[in-house]
């Protein structure tokens, strides 16, 4: 190899191979989807050892969305993988006439905890013109719990014939170990009700050179971690396009929550609060529902509808919803479409759950029904520190958002501040009420290449207060809601090509 020239070496030779392996956490649950033959509707993806696994093309798929997000503008990504960069098609495979095999190799991702606890957990759509769950729409979910360990390996081959844009595959490689270590990268199933998050704290990298001996002859013996040698850095892209806006909330509890459950022990109540790991948590998708429902009321109060009559503008901010029949089968969807709005699954913090029993009631006679006692056992407040501590926490964000839908969601988290809707089951006997302690709002717009914009909300008796009074433009993004005349420039779902 000592006499071979670059002239002599074919374009398509390998030149560098970059390596990388880490150990990714779950911080909530997580559903990777299998078949529907086990104890769930939705059952896990499971090896020959009975333990969850991630598939390689679900991690490259969701790596590959988040960087397309990164490098291009939302008009241009929505549009599918044939408008995405060179270094994307190559990193990733390429499309069409143009269609390359992928430079990065993603393993599937085995799970390295010894007895991975999952749970089933149960759901329901919810109408969303009552608010009360839809009849014969019940359905149940297969989860893994938190702090499930799983090892990602991920290797990237760059060949000759990519001399032109090997910085720009290097570059990419090194963003997206960053971006497994912020934690931006979901995977599994619902991801933007809060499943599926969680991070790599720290990678294994090595950078082999295969015009090197010595490389080349770790490559073979298969000794390539053996080399202390490693030089890739996770770092973030330098030009990052991606346009979102966040909400960060912390709420107090006025009164008790129940997000229904079934512990599977006979010896408990007949409904206890959804736990995950033995600590009591608010799912994304309970905030969710309640979320959107809320949202829909304001934007039918302020006669959204009659702007956009062709179009639900709700519907294009938290996907489409599953139409049924009388009978409660589901009616083909047309155009479905993702949410571009993520609630996080949360711990609830600083709470005792209580035991309760309770007796149905005859409404003719005024007296119990026979045979109808039950028991609960729901979360309740314990005192806080109100400037230190709290009892639920809302963390929503939204991609690619027009001013209007920034203020439908600010005038939505204003009704859960101040306790005017509700989360959570029996909202009807008073449990779910919220009050609003402090917020954190942060914008990032497709021209801001480093630092978001940031807004620090307290309660100020009965208003909401922004610190330093920089609230104009939140103020805008309210008007534009309160008056609402067109419809965006253009759509904000993708366009499902590619």
């Amino acid at each position: 190899m000592t006499n071979t020239t670059t002239k002599d070496i074919p374009k398509d030779a390998i030149k560098t191979r970059l390596y990388a392996k880490g150990t990714w956490k779950l911080e909530s649950v997580a559903h990777f989807g299998g078949d529907e033959t086990g104890i769930a509707d939705m059952c896990l993806l499971q090896d020959k050892d009975g333990k969850p696994f991630i598939p390689g093309a679900s991690i490259a798929g969701a790596a590959r969305s988040l960087l397309a997000q990164q490098c291009l503008t939302w008009s241009t990504y929505k549009n599918g993988i044939a408008q995405e960069t060179t270094g994307l098609k190559r990193l990733f495979g390429g499309a069409g006439d143009e269609d390359s095999m992928s430079a990065l190799i993603v393993a599937d991702a085995v799970c390295e905890t010894d007895k991975p606890v999952t749970t089933v957990r149960d759901g329901v759509r919810i109408d969303a013109d009552t608010g009360t769950a839809r009849d014969k729409a019940k359905f149940d979910v297969e989860v893994v719990e938190r702090d499930t360990e799983f090892k990602i390996e991920l290797e990237c081959i760059i060949r000759f014939s990519d001399a032109k844009i090997e910085k720009e595959l290097k570059d990419l490689f090194s963003a997206l170990l960053h971006a497994f270590e912020q934690g931006d990268i979901r995977l599994g199933a619902r991801t933007r009700r809060g499943y599926g998050r969680g991070k790599v704290a720290s990678w294994d990298t090595r950078e082999l050179q295969m015009d090197k001996k010595q490389d080349v002859m770790a490559w073979l013996n298969d000794d390539i971690w053996k080399n202390n040698r490693s030089t890739i850095q996770s770092t973030p892209l330098s030009t990052n396009k991606r346009k979102f806006f966040r909400i960060e909330t912390d709420f107090a509890l006025r009164t008790s929550l129940l997000i229904r459950s079934s512990s599977g022990n006979t010896k408990d109540p007949d409904m206890v609060h959804l736990y995950s790991k033995d600590k009591p948590v608010l799912p994304g998708t309970s905030f969710a529902g309640a979320f959107r429902h809320r949202a829909a009321l304001i934007a039918k109060a302020l006669n959204w509808s009659e702007h956009n009559e062709d179009e639900d503008i709700v519907c294009e901010l938290f996907g489409a919803t599953h139409e049924s029949d009388k009978d409660g089968k589901e009616t083909e969807q047309v155009a479905p479409w993702a949410s571009r709005v993520t609630i996080e699954e949360r711990i609830v913090e600083n709470v005792r759950p209580q035991w309760q029993d309770r007796v149905a009631i005859d409404r003719f006679t005024g007296g119990s029904l026979q045979s109808a006692l039950f028991n609960q056992k729901p979360v309740y407040p314990c005192p806080i520190k109100a400037d230190t501590e709290t009892n639920v926490r809302l963390i929503l964000t939204i991609e690619e958002p027009e001013k209007a839908e920034i203020g439908l969601l600010l005038l939505t988290m204003r009704d859960f501040w101040f306790g005017h809707t509700t989360l959570g089951g029996e909202a009807s006997n008073g449990r779910g009420t919220l009050q609003g302690i402090k917020a954190k709002l942060i914008y990032k717009d497709t021209d801001i290449s480093s630092d978001a914009k940031a807004w620090q909300i307290t309660n100020d008796e009965k208003r909401l207060k922004v610190e330093k009074d920089d609230e104009g433009f939140l103020q805008s993004c309210v008007g534009a809601a309160q008056n609402y005349k067109d419809r965006p420039a253009a759509s904000r779902r993708p366009e499902n090509k590619g």
